[in-house]
């Protein structure tokens, strides 16, 4: 797997927010001043579901170049 340590720190993330019990109904806020179009909030325990489906969609995705590469020689 080419990205090896984003696919960890994605699980990572999300195991680590759903085993802080202090996160639970918590959320992230950002941009709260409304500089870059927010502000824009996610509770932690949906960011933790999409990083742990985005890790998923990592890992069933075949390494680049691998599938329907119509250069090979």
């Amino acid at each position: 797997m080419e990205n090896e340590k984003l696919f960890l720190a994605l699980r990572a993330g999300a195991r680590a927010i759903v085993n802080n019990k202090r996160l639970h109904g918590a959320l992230y806020c950002w941009d709260i001043w409304g500089e870059n179009g927010g502000p824009k909030e996610i509770s932690y325990l949906e960011a933790a579901t999409l990083l742990a489906e985005t890790a998923d969609k990592m890992e069933e995705r075949p390494p680049e170049g691998e599938e329907g590469d119509v250069n090979r020689g």
